[in-house]
């Protein structure tokens, strides 16, 4: 499997991204980065077909504990059920979000019946579903080991509330062995976009997800759908924290 970078497109607190804010990324990648639109014949400003790549459903834990029954109750939890709709159509990942002052955070793979369960449950009410779609190029021709994709956040069909670029690097399978490479290219595509200025508000800003907090167990070496979960939960998390 490949491995990936997320940058976010950072607004002001409360602005939410617009079409023209789309628009200047994809005239970065199309004219001065020459990608090619995957499944389009050439470099021209289209953004061709939108794809889903993931569906979030964000469950809360409603019910309160009972402070009567033991001596030190379970905190309340979040579960933030991730369906990876490109990378792994048939698998449920599970980022369990945990109270607390330090927010802890545990990632799993779960059987796919447990969303059904979530939903079952009287104490957990789904709060919301996201859905993060693309639309992707190739970087340089069609033949490229990298691939660029447009990412759009949005609730329900409504207007993206969040806009990303993700860069996926094909040769390397572990960000040891890749992620000089990709940070580089991340950072050409910043630079590119620009910085914010009067007019224009927003810039892409990579975002670190911390991987080494999370056991060999959750996250493996080698990259996979789990270390996407993780990327898009910190996608998620900083885009959205803001609005």
């Amino acid at each position: 499997m490949a491995i990936k970078c997320i940058l976010l497109y950072k607004l002001p607190k409360g602005v939410l991204p617009t079409k023209s804010d789309a628009e200047r990324i994809i005239t970065v990648l199309t004219e001065q980065l020459c990608c090619v639109q995957e499944g389009g014949r050439g470099t021209g400003g289209g953004s061709g077909e939108k794809q889903l790549e993931a569906l979030i459903n964000i469950y809360k834990q409603t019910q309160a504990p009972d402070l009567t029954a033991v001596a030190s109750p379970v905190s309340l939890t979040d579960v933030w059920a991730f369906r990876l709709a490109r990378e792994a159509p048939s698998k449920t990942f599970l980022m369990i979000r945990l109270a607390g002052p330090r927010g802890g955070l545990r990632v799993t793979e779960a059987e796919p019946s447990i969303r059904s369960f979530l939903e079952r449950r009287l104490d957990y009410r789904q709060r919301a579903q996201l859905a993060i779609q693309s639309y992707s190029w190739s970087m340089g021709d069609k033949h490229s080991d990298v691939t660029v994709k447009l990412l759009q956040v949005s609730q329900q069909a409504q207007t993206p509330k969040v806009l990303a670029v993700e860069v996926t690097y094909h040769p390397a399978v572990d960000l040891a062995a890749g992620g000089a490479v990709l940070a580089e290219l991340a950072g050409r595509i910043a630079e590119l976009v620009g910085p914010e200025v009067p007019g224009q508000p927003g810039s892409l800003v990579l975002l670190q997800p911390d991987y080494s907090r999370f056991n060999a167990e959750e996250l493996p070496g080698a990259y996979g759908p789990m270390h996407i979960v993780v990327a898009y939960n910190e996608l998620l998390a900083e885009g959205l924290g803001a609005r």
